[in-house]
């Protein structure tokens, strides 16, 4: 069977939304090479205060390219060495090596404020297909009906058991939350960097 190789401009990608973003980045991977699906994890990047500091953003209008996310979803492909990593909102290519990612994205939290310093869960594939849930009304602003970025086109992604756990997912406190939740330490080591 020939490797299927994601094509950035093929995948569905809806700015603001990264959670859903890797989801169907896993549900394609799923669809074109289901043998590689046990080699990816999806990734939150959050922390107690919902405010981290990512820098090669796309949106980001500073010359670091800096944001300061509530959360931050990306895609780690453990096949090859070192890892590589899948960020839609990246400035770096797509995917970069994890070596890079961690490097020029993530940055060491030596000279990071520790409230600033991320967490990050990380859930196999199949199993962020299986339980991911979102019915988008963290995106709603106040009133409750604007949304604070345009939803996708496509219904919310729901599953038997939930139509919204995303903040099981967001959340790093919680013992209850799908995947393993690690420090940047933990995660470079998971990584193999």
């Amino acid at each position: 069977m020939e490797m299927w190789v994601v094509n950035r401009d093929q995948c569905v990608y809806t700015s603001c939304y990264c959670e859903e973003n890797i989801w169907k980045l896993c549900e394609c991977w799923k669809q074109n090479n289901p043998n590689h699906l046990n080699s990816l994890y999806a990734v939150f990047i959050s922390n107690k205060r919902r405010q981290i500091p990512i820098w090669e953003q796309k949106s980001a209008s500073n010359s670091e390219h800096l944001a300061i996310w509530d959360y931050h979803v990306i895609l780690v492909d453990k096949s090859s060495s070192p890892s590589v990593i899948y960020d839609f909102d990246s400035t770096l290519p797509f995917p970069v090596s994890a070596t890079n990612y961690i490097q020029l994205a993530i940055h060491d939290e030596i000279n990071i404020v520790h409230r600033y310093h991320r967490m990050f869960r990380v859930i196999p594939a199949q199993e962020y297909l299986d339980v991911f849930a979102s019915d988008r009304s963290h995106m709603l602003k106040e009133d409750k009906i604007t949304y604070i970025a345009s939803p996708p086109s496509y219904p919310p992604i729901c599953n038997q058991k939930s139509t919204n756990n995303i903040n099981e997912f967001i959340d790093m406190e919680s013992k209850n939350g799908p995947g393993i939740v690690m420090n940047l330490t933990d995660f470079r080591r998971f990584l193999g960097i």
